[in-house]
């Protein structure tokens, strides 16, 4: 015994706003399990001294009508610098009279240093290029 069915056309209506409300709510929840993961591997590559730019990592998810934006960021004062690197500069002291620094196990005091700068350390664009392209998402990087 054999069925045979044909549809030749189907017909219907989209509710416009539950499906928006829908798709922003799947949309918040992807941005933050995405942000979430780019927060964790970030913490994961952060170079570590003292472990303060490790524990610096925050993220925040927010939403409009019509985008979901998550970001990740690194709250120390210092991490532009690692990140992004330096250029030569110098360093001045200021509150007090000179820099103390050692060289070859003798102690210098200087008002002024140069600097040599130093070459980036981009943890944070390396974990989210890393999770963006496990996870099937493409990653654009912005600089704000």
């Amino acid at each position: 015994m054999t069925i045979l069915i044909s549809v030749k056309k189907i017909t219907g209506t989209v509710d416009e706003a539950g499906a928006a409300t829908t798709a922003q709510r799947v949309g918040l929840l992807e941005v933050t399990n995405l942000c979430r993961m780019i927060m964790n591997q970030a913490t994961v590559n952060a170079p570590v001294d003292k472990g303060i730019l490790r524990g610096q990592h925050a993220m925040s998810v927010s939403t409009t009508r019509s985008k979901v934006t998550g970001k990740v960021v690194n709250r120390a004062k210092y991490a532009a610098a690692v990140h992004d690197g330096s250029k030569p500069h110098i360093i001045r002291a200021r509150k007090k009279k000179a820099l103390r620094f050692e060289v070859n196990g003798k102690v210098i005091f200087r008002r002024s240093v140069r600097h040599p700068g130093t070459s980036g350390r981009p943890w944070l664009v390396e974990a989210a290029q890393s999770v963006a392209a496990r996870e099937g998402w493409r990653f654009k990087r912005t600089v704000v």
